[in-house]
């Protein structure tokens, strides 16, 4: 996945910072790094916010892989508290990868499972107070019954009363949430139950078992003197608590050694199982009366140093809350994440890649919210002093590769990654490393540090937006609203500042003035969408003639000018016929299509010389009145050459008459000749045979027709002279050009 050669192994959790988290993912990192593997590991903050969009936009994380890439997947399912988000993470993993998927603490059948032997851990646990302690009323406050590893702590605890002849009632066990917000609803209960109160409350897991003791010790109970309260998992603040908490290690190292000897024996092709079980350990310390209190002293000591570096990273917090309100662009962002990592020592890099172009909703034709190429807008990084890169123009790399291929090392390397969204709008991912490779940033302030990035993102975004808004706005001031050309007012304006520009280089000007003379009577008949094609088909036929310094305007329903610099008289009248083509082959299509009218138009130019003075207005109404007098191309000469072409594309296959067209439009044969010529540039018998000889083409190649056949449905009686006529035109006979076109 990475560019150094080295394979990648993939680490999935939600709530990095906490402490069984952070422990395995510092411990994978130890054990990949002294393998020659890669970690990256996506994470997720979990539901900070039950917003719908901003639990979609966590979900992202999903996405950034190319889990066909990964040479292991480890999965820690347990710790997604994001409704459904485990569930995707899954579909993802069993759709997409091809490599040993271990699933950590929980229980899958379609992966390999690491486990704890919970189950024995809690039964030591029964067996020590009633051993050590005496405890006679032992009650469980349990968890979710769908985790695997809570389910076995449970059955443990179940179990071991039962074995050991103690009280024990299903009332016993009361159903918690893991969490700290527990204690109060847990201690009403278990109070509830008997006259007399507990000995001992064992909870499935430490959080629990703090708020446990918090409660127990605003109602005046004593721990463990009143009652005994135990944990499970040894998080970090079971250690820094009054009294230290009795609980289980779980020990993340071993999950870690365990994992990554199971990647190494799936490498060397050897058989794995579908479960392996690591040892747990009890600690007993002062919440069962084991040893002696701590005293308080050490314990605010221990809490004064860790609350000092809180106020720190929280002043830090602060200082980029009130700077993110002035930043409206990327230029600002330097300065915020500059004091991040100048504030974290232990960071070595911090990477800001996004979706380039802006493309931060999805749509129906992107599967994923990130786009196969991303961006990388910024690097920090620390070496002897805090640096900051910021590439211009931005990188542009392949997802695949998380980061640009210059930006990885040949060394092993350790990442943690976060997605970058604000709600639905997916800007990209950011990407961490530190000096050890063992995640540093306190929870709460690395969340907020990242979450003030989202919404500088989603400030700039909402910036460029308005940005935008203002520039679609002046540009409907000046825009016509059909054909997008300067409107009046538009075109006044820029052929003003152009005639400005000309005049000071000493360049001459053309108005090469256009107007449309039946669009009233086509918009009458055929309605204001065909007349709007129309305005579109002119627009089209004008582009061809645009050069580097132009301005094109439509000054009124059916008027158009186009204004250009430095043209010779030879030049105009170029490209006054050209123009002329452009629009007879506009009506030939329109023929095509069976449409029953044709573009009639008129036009005239006016010089602005060098020397002269003249307004923009007076050289407007100077081509405009070029254009009556002169009337360039006659209309009349058009309509009657529009309408000799309709007869012969209708009738190509009869007899056709030059004098029986002249007569049915009503002019002189010669006069139609004259039209013809002028408007096509062709003689109508020259005309008659090429569009013959087109039609002969397209029956040699897709039909199966006789040459005599084909001859007599374009309108030849004899197939000798037919196939002559061909020749002469093609170089080569029908029957060389079938066989030639076929082949």
């Amino acid at each position: 996945m990475l560019n150094n050669r080295k394979k990648t192994i993939g680490v999935f959790v939600c709530k990095l910072p906490e402490y069984f988290q952070r422990t395995l993912c510092g411990a994978l990192a130890d054990e990949a790094v002294a393998n020659g593997y890669n970690l990256v590991v996506f994470s997720t903050f979990g539901e900070y916010d039950n917003n719908h969009d901003y639990v979609e936009g966590e979900s992202n994380c999903l996405y950034i892989p190319n889990y066909d890439e990964l040479d292991g997947i480890i999965l820690c399912l347990d710790v997604f508290d994001i409704p459904g988000m485990a569930g995707k993470l899954i579909e993802q993993v069993k759709e997409k990868a091809h490599c040993p998927v271990i699933s950590i603490r929980q229980k899958r059948d379609e992966f390999i499972s690491v486990l704890s032997d919970d189950k024995k851990a809690i039964m030591a646990m029964v067996d020590h107070l009633i051993d050590e302690h005496n405890a006679k009323r032992i009650y469980y406050l349990s968890g979710p019954s769908y985790m695997h590893d809570i389910r076995m702590r449970e059955d443990g605890f179940r179990e071991r009363m039962k074995s050991r002849g103690v009280a024990f009632r299903e009332e016993y066990i009361f159903m918690g949430n893991l969490w700290y917000n527990i204690g109060k609803e847990a201690v009403d209960y278990f109070l509830s139950l008997d006259d007399e109160r507990p000995d001992a409350i064992l909870c499935a897991n430490d959080y629990m078992a703090i708020s446990v003791c918090e409660e127990l010790c605003d109602r005046g109970f004593r721990v463990p003197e009143d009652i005994i309260v135990t944990g499970f998992d040894d998080v970090e603040e079971a250690r820094d608590i009054y009294p230290m908490l009795t609980t289980v290690e779980a020990c993340p190292e071993n999950f870690a050694r365990c994992a990554m000897e199971i990647i190494k024996k799936a490498e060397r092709g050897e058989k794995l199982e579908k479960q392996y079980y690591i040892s747990t350990q009890n600690q007993y310390r002062n919440s069962c009366g084991c040893k002696e209190a701590e005293e308080a002293k050490q314990i605010f000591r221990k809490q004064f140093k860790k609350n000092q570096r809180l106020v720190h990273l929280y002043k830090q917090n602060m200082f980029m809350v009130f700077r993110m309100e002035g930043i409206r662009d990327y230029q600002g962002l330097p300065d915020l994440v500059g004091k991040f990592v100048e504030g974290n020592t232990g960071v070595s890099d911090f990477y800001i890649c996004l979706n380039p172009d802006e493309k931060y909703e999805l749509d129906d034709s992107r599967k994923s919210p990130y786009e196969d190429e991303m961006e990388m807008l910024l690097h920090a990084y620390y070496g002897k002093k805090m640096s900051i890169e910021v590439p211009m123009p931005q990188r542009l790399f392949k997802r695949k590769n998380l980061l640009p291929a210059d930006e990885v090392t040949d060394r092993p390397c350790v990442f943690y990654i976060n997605p970058l969204h604000y709600r639905k709008h997916c800007f990209g991912y950011a990407i961490i490393s530190f000096f050890n490779n063992r995640f540093y940033a306190a929870e709460d302030f690395y969340q907020s540090f990242v979450i003030n990035i989202c919404t500088v993102l989603e400030n700039i975004y909402i910036q460029n937006q308005i940005e935008q808004l203002s520039n679609d706005k002046i540009r409907l001031i000046r825009r016509d609203s059909v054909t997008h050309m300067y409107n009046p007012y538009g075109f006044h304006e820029m052929a003003t500042q152009m005639l400005h520009d000309a005049t000071v280089a000493g360049i001459n000007c053309v108005f090469f003035y256009v107007r449309l003379e039946n669009l009233q009577e086509i918009t009458e008949i055929y309605g204001k969408k065909e007349s709007n094609e129309i305005l579109l088909c002119m627009k089209s036929v004008f582009e061809k003639f645009e050069q580097e310094k132009h301005v094109l305007g439509r000054l009124g329903g059916s008027d158009f000018c186009l204004l250009l610099e430095d043209k010779m008289q030879e030049e105009i009248e170029v490209l006054a016929q050209n123009f002329v083509n452009e629009v007879n082959e506009v009506n030939e299509v329109n023929i095509s299509w069976n449409k029953e009218f044709f573009i009639e138009v008129r036009y005239g130019w006016f010089v602005k010389e060098v020397g002269t003075i003249s307004s923009t207005d007076e050289c407007i109404r100077s081509a405009k009145m070029k254009m009556k007098v002169g009337a360039q191309m006659q209309t009349s000469a058009a309509k009657y050459a529009f309408e000799a072409m309709k007869e012969i594309r209708q009738n190509y296959q009869k007899e056709i008459s030059v004098t029986y067209m002249a007569e049915q439009i009503g002019i002189s044969r010669t006069h139609l000749s004259h039209c013809f010529k002028l408007i096509y540039q062709k003689s109508i018998q020259d005309y008659i045979t090429s569009y013959r000889m087109e039609k002969a083409q397209e029956l040699l190649i897709h039909t199966q027709k006789k040459i005599k056949e084909i001859a007599f449905l374009v309108g030849y009686k004899d197939e000798l002279y037919f196939s002559k006529v061909f020749a002469r035109l093609y170089g080569m006979s029908p029957s060389k050009f079938r066989k030639t076109m076929l082949t």
